[in-house]
Parts: structure tokens; C-alpha cells; sequence
């Protein structure tokens, strides 16, 4: 019994392992969402149009100059002649949506037939080099709401096993060694360490949701939801789900959905409870999961 009062040291130092555990998952799971996002829009809209935007680096600010959509029998546009405030297609292929600057067309017209990018007309477009704080974007039709729900769901699963499985492994060792140190006197038995790690190794992510919930009363913070949202990227897609990009404020987040992101706080004190009980009592999912029982196949094969 003498490794008994060591306990509480040993104890807080696997929840700071924990919650890096998490920290390190939380950028795994950024990754694989980011990478699902790009596919789904890939394959579920396509580009209409570009538009020319100006960035204000001074101010954070980004405006959109001048928009153009692609016509319904053509996918690409015959000109990109611009200048800075106006954007002028040379075809009847393409149609201006909107533009920043008044008489836009005239000018930019105007210009094209005095200027230099006369020279070009030959080849049916005309090019002029854009200020270094603007540039073309495409612009592409939304994502069907139904697919971004799948899409959301299967992140969140994939990002839910990441933050599972790096937790459970270090916690289900830490069980099966227990198990045996007990069994030879060398501690006392606590079957509830792994949910006392856990329940430490949750500290800063109870905090940040007393916060929101403080927030969520109108105490403090109004805005604090974005903060919530970028210290829990593991649960993004279910924040989308659940919130949206409309929420402004904390005040405006539905009842329900703070619920549920409670529920995603106690994750991480659940798994290492869970994954320390599997690992003391020597049950291996991963086993189960994988191994077959030589017993099941000869019953099979009869």
C-alpha cells in the first residue's frame, strides 16, 4: 500500500495526458471534416459564375466588386477584362449580376476600345492585371440541405472515434494494470479512477460551458458561442446541426441545443470511465470486434 498516496499526483498527471489526447484529436478531427467538406462540395455544386473581390488587410474587410454569372449555354466566361471596381464580360456568353461602381459597362468598355487592351480583341478576350489586393472567386451553388446533414453526420462520427479511441487506449491499460496491482495488494481497488481522470482531465471544457451558460443568461460574453465553438472543434458538425451560422449571440441558442452540448462535455469523462472498468475487468472490444472464437468456426464448419 505504500504507491497509495502517490495516487492523486499519478492521477492528475493522466488527465493532463487526457486532455492533450483531446487537444491532439480535436486537430485530427479538423482535418478529416475540412476534408469531407471539400469533397461534398466538389461533388454536390458546381461553379456559375466568379466574382472580383477587394481585400482591406487595414480594415479585416473584404468587398465584392463585381459579380458574373455564366449564361445557360456556357460554362466559362470570354472575358476577364477588369478594372478596379468594374468587371465587363465581352460576350453575349456571359451576364453581369451585380457591380460596385455606377456605369460600369460604358467605362469599362470605353477603356478596353482606347487603351491597350484594343490589341486583344482578336482572340475574344481582353486581360488586364488586377491590384494585388484583388482577385477572381468562383462562385458556386449551396450544398443541398440534405447532403450537408449526411456529410455533417458522417464527420461527426468519424471525429467522435477519434476522440474516443486515444483516451480509451491510455485508460484501458491503466485499468488492466490496476487490476493486477490490486490483485497483488500493491493498492487499494477503485473502480471509479478512470472516472475521476476523466472527470479532471474534463475540467477546462466544464469551465468553458459554464461560461456559455453564464452567456446564455445574458451575464457576460453576449458573443461568447464563437469562443465555444473554436475550443470544442471536435463537435463542429453537431454545432452546425444544432445552431447554424445564423446565431449571432449566445442568448439565441435554443434550450435544447445547450443540452446537447453538455452532453458532449461529459464524453470524455465517460469513455475514461468506461474504457478503465473494460481494462479491469481484462474485456478487450477490440477483440471481440476483431478475433473470432475458433469455437464459433468449428460450429460453422459442422
Amino acid at each position: 500500500m505504500a504507491e497509495q498516496p502517490n495516487l492523486r499526483i499519478a492521477n492528475l498527471k493522466i488527465a493532463v495526458n487526457v486532455f492533450l489526447r483531446t487537444i491532439f484529436s480535436a486537430i485530427l478531427a479538423i482535418i478529416v471534416y475540412m476534408s469531407l467538406i471539400i469533397i461534398g462540395n466538389g461533388f454536390f455544386t458546381q461553379t456559375v459564375g466568379e466574382r472580383l473581390v477587394e481585400y482591406d488587410e487595414a480594415a479585416g474587410t473584404t468587398t465584392i466588386l463585381s459579380e458574373i454569372y455564366y449564361s445557360n449555354t456556357t460554362t466559362t466566361i470570354s472575358t476577364t477584362q477588369t478594372t478596379a471596381g468594374s468587371t465587363t464580360p465581352a460576350s453575349g456568353d456571359a451576364s453581369t449580376a451585380t457591380g460596385s461602381a455606377g456605369g460600369t459597362d460604358s467605362t469599362a468598355a470605353g477603356g478596353a476600345a482606347a487603351g491597350e487592351s484594343e490589341s486583344d480583341t482578336s482572340t475574344g478576350s481582353t486581360t488586364t492585371t488586377l491590384p494585388s489586393n484583388q482577385r477572381w472567386e468562383p462562385i458556386r451553388t449551396e450544398i443541398p440541405a440534405s447532403t450537408e446533414t449526411a456529410l455533417n453526420v458522417i464527420s461527426q462520427i468519424l471525429m467522435l472515434l477519434l476522440l474516443v479511441s486515444l483516451p480509451y487506449s491510455k485508460l484501458w491499460m491503466l485499468g488492466d494494470r490496476d487490476s493486477n496491482a490490486v490483485q497483488f495488494g500493491h493498492i487499494a481497488e477503485d473502480k471509479l479512477r478512470g472516472l475521476k481522470i476523466g472527470a479532471m482531465a474534463g475540467v477546462p471544457y466544464f469551465i468553458l460551458y459554464i461560461l456559455l451558460f453564464l452567456s446564455k443568461l445574458g451575464l457576460l460574453f453576449p458573443n461568447f458561442i464563437f469562443v465555444y465553438r473554436l475550443t470544442n472543434l471536435t463537435f463542429l458538425p453537431t454545432f452546425n446541426e444544432l445552431i447554424g451560422a445564423s446565431v449571432r449571440t449566445t442568448v439565441d441558442v435554443s434550450w435544447f441545443a445547450m443540452f446537447i452540448l453538455l452532453l458532449t462535455v461529459l464524453v470524455v469523462p465517460f469513455v475514461c470511465w468506461l474504457a478503465y472498468l473494460l481494462g479491469y475487468k481484462h474485456i478487450s472490444l477490440s477483440e471481440k470486434f476483431i478475433y473470432v472464437n475458433p469455437k464459433k468456426k468449428k460450429k460453422r464448419r459442422r
